[in-house]
Protein backbone atom coordinates (compact mmCIF):
# COMPACT_ATOMS: atom_id res chain seq x y z
CA UNK A 1 0.00 0.00 0.00
CA UNK A 2 1.12 3.30 -1.31
CA UNK A 3 1.66 6.47 1.03
CA UNK A 4 -1.55 8.18 -0.49
CA UNK A 5 -3.48 4.60 0.10
CA UNK A 6 -2.82 4.70 3.37
CA UNK A 7 -3.13 8.27 4.28
CA UNK A 8 -6.83 7.61 2.04
CA UNK A 9 -7.16 4.79 4.81
CA UNK A 10 -6.23 7.17 7.94
CA UNK A 11 -8.73 9.77 6.87
CA UNK A 12 -11.82 7.88 5.59
CA UNK A 13 -11.58 4.69 7.49
CA UNK A 14 -9.91 5.13 10.75
CA UNK A 15 -11.30 8.52 11.58
CA UNK A 16 -14.38 8.38 9.89
CA UNK A 17 -14.01 11.75 7.47
CA UNK A 18 -16.70 12.72 5.15
CA UNK A 19 -17.73 15.86 2.76
CA UNK A 20 -18.94 18.53 4.86
CA UNK A 21 -16.15 17.75 8.00
CA UNK A 22 -13.83 20.67 8.82
CA UNK A 23 -10.51 19.59 8.57
CA UNK A 24 -6.89 21.14 10.24
CA UNK A 25 -3.86 19.24 9.72
CA UNK A 26 -1.23 20.62 12.03
CA UNK A 27 2.16 20.16 11.90
CA UNK A 28 5.57 21.62 12.92
CA UNK A 29 9.23 22.45 11.68
CA UNK A 30 10.46 19.13 12.94
CA UNK A 31 8.20 16.78 11.53
CA UNK A 32 8.75 15.29 8.14
CA UNK A 33 6.56 17.24 5.80
CA UNK A 34 5.11 14.11 3.91
CA UNK A 35 2.93 12.61 6.46
CA UNK A 36 1.29 15.87 6.71
CA UNK A 37 1.20 16.86 2.95
CA UNK A 38 -0.38 13.11 2.31
CA UNK A 39 -3.23 13.59 4.62
CA UNK A 40 -4.24 17.11 3.26
CA UNK A 41 -4.45 14.78 -0.30
CA UNK A 42 -6.26 12.36 0.91
CA UNK A 43 -8.83 14.86 2.38
CA UNK A 44 -8.52 16.61 -1.15
CA UNK A 45 -9.29 13.13 -2.86
CA UNK A 46 -11.82 12.37 -0.37
CA UNK A 47 -13.79 15.95 -1.33
CA UNK A 48 -13.53 17.11 2.41
CA UNK A 49 -12.05 20.59 2.92
CA UNK A 50 -8.55 20.82 4.87
CA UNK A 51 -6.56 23.28 5.98
CA UNK A 52 -2.97 22.51 6.66
CA UNK A 53 -1.12 24.64 9.01
CA UNK A 54 2.89 24.49 10.19
CA UNK A 55 4.43 26.14 13.77
CA UNK A 56 7.95 25.54 14.98
CA UNK A 57 6.99 22.81 17.36
CA UNK A 58 7.01 24.69 20.52
CA UNK A 59 4.24 24.53 23.02
CA UNK A 60 4.72 26.64 26.53
CA UNK A 61 2.36 25.77 28.94
CA UNK A 62 0.76 23.45 25.70
CA UNK A 63 -0.33 27.01 24.19
CA UNK A 64 -0.23 26.91 20.88
CA UNK A 65 0.10 30.54 18.19
CA UNK A 66 -3.17 32.10 18.43
CA UNK A 67 -4.29 31.75 14.43
CA UNK A 68 -3.69 28.10 15.33
CA UNK A 69 -5.95 27.68 18.20
CA UNK A 70 -8.41 29.64 16.53
CA UNK A 71 -8.48 27.08 13.33
CA UNK A 72 -8.90 23.83 15.74
CA UNK A 73 -11.23 26.20 18.18
CA UNK A 74 -13.91 25.65 14.83
CA UNK A 75 -12.35 22.32 13.34
CA UNK A 76 -14.49 19.08 13.17
CA UNK A 77 -11.16 17.14 12.91
CA UNK A 78 -7.52 17.67 13.66
CA UNK A 79 -4.52 15.82 12.90
CA UNK A 80 -2.04 16.53 15.26
CA UNK A 81 1.43 15.66 13.00
CA UNK A 82 3.55 17.27 16.23
CA UNK A 83 6.85 16.64 17.87
CA UNK A 84 5.16 16.74 21.05
CA UNK A 85 1.92 15.51 21.92
CA UNK A 86 -1.07 18.06 21.71
CA UNK A 87 -3.09 15.71 23.53
CA UNK A 88 -2.48 17.92 27.31
CA UNK A 89 -3.17 21.39 25.31
CA UNK A 90 -6.21 23.50 26.48
CA UNK A 91 -7.21 23.85 22.95
CA UNK A 92 -7.73 20.10 22.49
CA UNK A 93 -10.02 19.69 25.55
CA UNK A 94 -12.01 22.40 24.60
CA UNK A 95 -12.07 20.80 21.20
CA UNK A 96 -13.34 17.61 21.91
CA UNK A 97 -15.39 18.87 24.82
CA UNK A 98 -17.55 20.28 21.90
CA UNK A 99 -17.77 17.27 20.05
CA UNK A 100 -15.36 17.39 17.97
CA UNK A 101 -12.33 14.63 16.99
CA UNK A 102 -8.48 14.81 17.72
CA UNK A 103 -6.17 12.25 15.87
CA UNK A 104 -2.55 12.70 17.44
CA UNK A 105 0.54 11.08 15.11
CA UNK A 106 3.28 12.37 17.72
CA UNK A 107 6.33 11.91 16.43
CA UNK A 108 5.34 9.87 13.42
CA UNK A 109 8.40 9.34 11.32
CA UNK A 110 8.58 10.35 7.65
CA UNK A 111 7.94 6.20 6.44
CA UNK A 112 4.88 6.48 9.53
CA UNK A 113 2.80 5.85 6.32
CA UNK A 114 4.06 2.38 5.62
CA UNK A 115 4.56 0.98 8.93
CA UNK A 116 2.07 -2.33 9.29
CA UNK A 117 0.34 -1.13 12.20
CA UNK A 118 -1.84 1.06 9.87
CA UNK A 119 -2.63 -2.17 8.12
CA UNK A 120 -4.16 -4.06 11.61
CA UNK A 121 -7.86 -5.44 11.54
CA UNK A 122 -8.63 -2.56 14.11
CA UNK A 123 -12.63 -3.44 14.35
CA UNK A 124 -11.43 -7.62 14.82
CA UNK A 125 -9.40 -6.43 17.58
CA UNK A 126 -11.68 -4.33 19.84
CA UNK A 127 -12.90 -7.12 21.61
CA UNK A 128 -9.61 -7.66 22.41
CA UNK A 129 -9.03 -4.22 23.57
CA UNK A 130 -12.65 -4.13 25.58
CA UNK A 131 -11.34 -7.30 27.24
CA UNK A 132 -8.21 -5.99 28.75
CA UNK A 133 -9.86 -2.62 29.30
CA UNK A 134 -12.56 -4.80 31.56
CA UNK A 135 -9.33 -6.75 33.68
CA UNK A 136 -7.83 -3.26 34.30
CA UNK A 137 -11.31 -1.61 36.01
CA UNK A 138 -11.79 -4.81 38.07
CA UNK A 139 -7.67 -4.52 39.20
CA UNK A 140 -6.48 -2.89 42.47
CA UNK A 141 -2.94 -4.33 43.12
CA UNK A 142 -0.39 -4.87 39.97
CA UNK A 143 3.02 -6.20 39.95
CA UNK A 144 4.81 -5.86 36.59
CA UNK A 145 7.99 -7.48 36.03
CA UNK A 146 10.37 -7.56 32.57
CA UNK A 147 13.51 -9.42 31.39
CA UNK A 148 15.23 -5.62 31.14
CA UNK A 149 14.90 -5.80 34.94
CA UNK A 150 11.57 -4.16 35.67
CA UNK A 151 9.74 -4.92 38.71
CA UNK A 152 7.07 -2.26 39.77
CA UNK A 153 4.20 -2.56 41.89
CA UNK A 154 1.56 -0.05 42.44
CA UNK A 155 -2.72 0.26 42.88
CA UNK A 156 -5.32 1.03 40.64
CA UNK A 157 -8.67 0.23 42.76
CA UNK A 158 -10.98 2.69 41.51
CA UNK A 159 -9.47 4.29 38.51
CA UNK A 160 -11.51 3.66 35.42
CA UNK A 161 -9.17 2.79 32.59
CA UNK A 162 -8.42 4.01 28.57
CA UNK A 163 -8.16 2.99 25.61
CA UNK A 164 -6.97 3.46 22.18
CA UNK A 165 -8.77 1.41 19.42
CA UNK A 166 -6.63 2.33 16.19
CA UNK A 167 -9.28 4.56 15.02
CA UNK A 168 -11.08 8.27 15.89
CA UNK A 169 -14.80 8.02 14.60
CA UNK A 170 -16.49 8.86 17.76
CA UNK A 171 -17.72 12.69 18.58
CA UNK A 172 -15.45 14.22 21.20
CA UNK A 173 -12.73 11.77 21.36
CA UNK A 174 -8.86 11.98 21.34
CA UNK A 175 -7.20 8.98 20.25
CA UNK A 176 -3.66 7.96 18.60
CA UNK A 177 -3.87 6.20 15.03
CA UNK A 178 -2.99 3.64 14.63
CA UNK A 179 -1.91 3.10 18.86
CA UNK A 180 -3.87 -0.32 19.90
CA UNK A 181 -3.58 0.27 23.58
CA UNK A 182 -5.15 0.06 27.42
CA UNK A 183 -4.02 2.63 29.98
CA UNK A 184 -5.06 3.83 33.56
CA UNK A 185 -3.25 5.96 36.23
CA UNK A 186 -2.19 4.23 39.01
CA UNK A 187 -2.73 5.76 42.72
CA UNK A 188 -0.88 8.36 43.14
CA UNK A 189 1.90 7.83 45.78
CA UNK A 190 1.14 4.01 45.43
CA UNK A 191 4.33 3.38 42.70
CA UNK A 192 7.70 1.46 44.38
CA UNK A 193 10.40 -0.59 42.64
CA UNK A 194 12.08 -0.28 39.76
CA UNK A 195 10.98 0.43 35.85
CA UNK A 196 13.54 -0.30 32.64
CA UNK A 197 13.00 0.90 29.78
CA UNK A 198 14.52 -1.10 26.99
CA UNK A 199 13.00 0.20 23.66
CA UNK A 200 12.08 3.56 23.31
CA UNK A 201 10.35 6.68 24.55
CA UNK A 202 8.86 10.10 24.00
CA UNK A 203 11.43 12.51 22.58
CA UNK A 204 14.40 9.73 22.84
CA UNK A 205 13.56 7.66 19.59
CA UNK A 206 15.23 3.93 20.29
CA UNK A 207 17.10 3.54 23.14
CA UNK A 208 20.65 2.99 22.82
CA UNK A 209 21.05 1.53 25.90
CA UNK A 210 18.19 0.95 28.58
CA UNK A 211 17.25 3.62 31.14
CA UNK A 212 16.84 2.43 34.75
CA UNK A 213 14.50 4.09 36.89
CA UNK A 214 13.61 3.95 40.94
CA UNK A 215 10.27 5.01 41.89
CA UNK A 216 9.48 5.82 45.42
CA UNK A 217 5.89 6.85 46.54
CA UNK A 218 4.64 6.76 43.27
CA UNK A 219 7.94 9.34 42.10
CA UNK A 220 11.23 8.99 40.12
CA UNK A 221 13.88 9.34 42.74
CA UNK A 222 16.68 8.07 40.92
CA UNK A 223 17.49 7.77 36.99
CA UNK A 224 20.39 5.60 35.25
CA UNK A 225 22.26 4.91 32.14
CA UNK A 226 23.41 6.49 29.37
CA UNK A 227 23.38 9.64 27.32
CA UNK A 228 19.50 9.69 26.87
CA UNK A 229 18.82 8.39 30.33
CA UNK A 230 20.42 12.36 31.22
CA UNK A 231 18.43 13.98 28.75
CA UNK A 232 15.31 12.59 30.64
CA UNK A 233 16.26 13.37 33.47
CA UNK A 234 16.71 16.82 32.81
CA UNK A 235 13.40 16.85 31.35
CA UNK A 236 11.23 15.21 34.43
CA UNK A 237 13.15 17.39 36.32
CA UNK A 238 12.54 20.66 34.45
CA UNK A 239 8.82 21.28 35.32
CA UNK A 240 6.69 20.77 38.70
CA UNK A 241 4.97 17.24 38.38
CA UNK A 242 7.33 15.80 36.06
CA UNK A 243 8.31 13.00 38.26
CA UNK A 244 5.36 11.32 38.77
CA UNK A 245 4.28 8.37 37.50
CA UNK A 246 1.43 9.21 35.67
CA UNK A 247 0.46 5.93 33.66
CA UNK A 248 0.80 1.85 33.18
CA UNK A 249 -0.49 0.54 29.74
CA UNK A 250 0.31 -2.16 27.33
CA UNK A 251 0.50 -1.88 24.12
CA UNK A 252 -2.19 -4.08 21.50
CA UNK A 253 -1.75 -3.91 18.10
CA UNK A 254 0.19 -7.06 16.65
CA UNK A 255 0.70 -6.04 13.17
CA UNK A 256 3.16 -2.35 14.19
CA UNK A 257 6.32 -2.62 14.54
CA UNK A 258 8.65 -0.59 16.72
CA UNK A 259 10.44 2.33 14.84
CA UNK A 260 11.78 4.80 17.48
CA UNK A 261 8.18 6.76 16.95
CA UNK A 262 5.87 6.83 19.99
CA UNK A 263 2.79 6.58 18.40
CA UNK A 264 3.72 3.36 16.76
CA UNK A 265 6.05 1.75 19.24
CA UNK A 266 3.30 2.18 22.69
CA UNK A 267 0.75 0.13 20.78
CA UNK A 268 3.06 -2.74 19.53
CA UNK A 269 1.85 -5.76 21.47
CA UNK A 270 4.41 -7.32 23.51
CA UNK A 271 5.23 -4.41 24.84
CA UNK A 272 4.20 -2.03 27.98
CA UNK A 273 4.66 1.25 28.88
CA UNK A 274 4.88 3.92 31.57
CA UNK A 275 5.10 7.87 31.60
CA UNK A 276 5.90 10.50 33.84
CA UNK A 277 3.97 13.81 33.96
CA UNK A 278 0.37 14.26 33.29
CA UNK A 279 -2.63 12.21 33.96
CA UNK A 280 -5.70 14.26 34.53
CA UNK A 281 -6.82 13.78 30.97
CA UNK A 282 -7.62 10.12 32.17
CA UNK A 283 -8.38 9.90 35.59
CA UNK A 284 -5.11 10.94 37.83
CA UNK A 285 -5.03 14.04 39.38
CA UNK A 286 -1.26 15.54 38.16
CA UNK A 287 -1.71 18.18 36.73
CA UNK A 288 1.87 19.21 34.55
CA UNK A 289 2.68 20.60 30.76
CA UNK A 290 4.51 17.19 29.71
CA UNK A 291 4.13 13.67 29.50
CA UNK A 292 6.78 10.94 28.57
CA UNK A 293 6.35 7.68 27.76
CA UNK A 294 8.77 5.52 28.31
CA UNK A 295 8.67 1.78 26.09
CA UNK A 296 9.74 -2.23 27.60
CA UNK A 297 9.78 -5.27 26.01
CA UNK A 298 7.72 -8.29 27.33
CA UNK A 299 6.15 -7.43 30.37
CA UNK A 300 4.68 -10.25 32.90
CA UNK A 301 1.95 -8.55 34.73
CA UNK A 302 -0.51 -10.09 38.13
CA UNK A 303 -3.41 -8.42 38.59
CA UNK A 304 -4.71 -9.17 41.89
CA UNK A 305 -2.43 -11.84 42.59
CA UNK A 306 -3.32 -13.49 39.21
CA UNK A 307 -1.04 -13.71 36.15
CA UNK A 308 -2.60 -11.63 33.70
CA UNK A 309 0.07 -11.25 30.76
CA UNK A 310 3.53 -13.12 30.63
CA UNK A 311 6.56 -12.34 28.63
CA UNK A 312 4.12 -9.95 26.79
CA UNK A 313 1.18 -11.98 25.65
CA UNK A 314 -2.04 -12.21 26.94
CA UNK A 315 -2.95 -15.18 29.38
Amino acid sequence: MGAIESAVRVVRDCVGVCPGDSVVIVTDTRRPPNVAQQLFLACQQLGVHGVQLLFDGNLPAGILPTPLEAAIDSADVVFAVTTHTLGYAPVTGRCIRRGGRVVTMTEAPEDFLSNPALGADFAGLKERVVAVQAAFDRGCDVRVCAPGGTDLRFQIQGRQSSCCLGTCREPGVMAAVPDMEVYIAPLEGSAEGTLVADLSGTGLGMLEEPIEISVSEGRAVDIRGGRQAGCLAERIRSVSGGDVLAEFAIGLNPDAKPCGSIVIDEGVYGTGHFAFGSNTGFGGKNSCPQHLDLVYLRPTIWLDGQLFMKDGALC
